[in-house]
């Protein structure tokens, strides 16, 4: 969920309407020409933190480090899966903080682990800059419009929005979320807006 531009409804609502542009599960709106694009040592951060809590969800999953898992534990028990296998920052009365991971103990790591560990993280970094290149794509263009709304995953073929979305003459591009794939950034070609 991207909170800046679930501000920003309110104020750009009317752009939408404007361009003849209907979104189901709206969720938030930014004037692309008022972003910045996001640096390559910016995206390489995000990647890192977003694969590592992917490794801390491996080891949640039951079973543990199962990749199609749908379920997931948070106990003791995979604490101490997280404890063995990830490096972990500590807080000052010396737990662990299993949410903030900041590297994984690969000597620790074998086999089917290592893999399914190395596979999260790739997917991390592609899907981290997949978002991040088309944004940058459309950053500081005055006559596009960023959307935000929950219509990743199923949602995109429940609401037909191959036919609602995609086929507009104002649609450009969509990406799903890195964070969570049931969001997506819609990019839509509007007339510039005079603010």
């Amino acid at each position: 969920m991207d909170l800046g531009a679930y501000a920003q409804i309110d104020n750009l609502e009317w752009i939408m309407e404007d361009n003849g542009i209907e979104i189901p599960r709206l969720r938030g709106l930014r004037l692309m020409k008022n972003e910045k694009p996001v640096s390559k040592e910016e995206l390489l951060d995000m990647a890192k933190s977003d694969g590592l809590y992917r490794c801390v969800k491996l080891c949640q999953s039951i079973p543990p480090f199962s990749l199609n898992a749908t379920l997931s534990e948070m106990s003791n028990r995979t604490d101490a899966i997280c404890e063995y296998y990830l490096e972990l920052p500590k807080y000052e009365d010396g737990s662990f903080n299993h949410l903030e991971p900041v590297g994984v103990r690969w000597d620790r790591v074998h086999g089917k682990k290592r893999k399914a560990f190395k596979y999260v993280i790739k997917k991390a970094k592609k899907e981290v800059f997949r978002q991040f290149d088309m944004w940058n794509k459309y950053c500081g263009i005055n006559d596009v419009l960023y959307i935000h709304a929950r219509l990743g995953s199923g949602n995109w073929g429940g609401y037909d929005c191959d036919k609602v979305v995609k086929s507009q003459p104002w649609f450009l591009d969509y990406v799903e979320d890195y964070f969570d794939c049931t969001y997506v950034d819609i990019y839509a070609k509007i007339k510039t807006p005079e603010m």
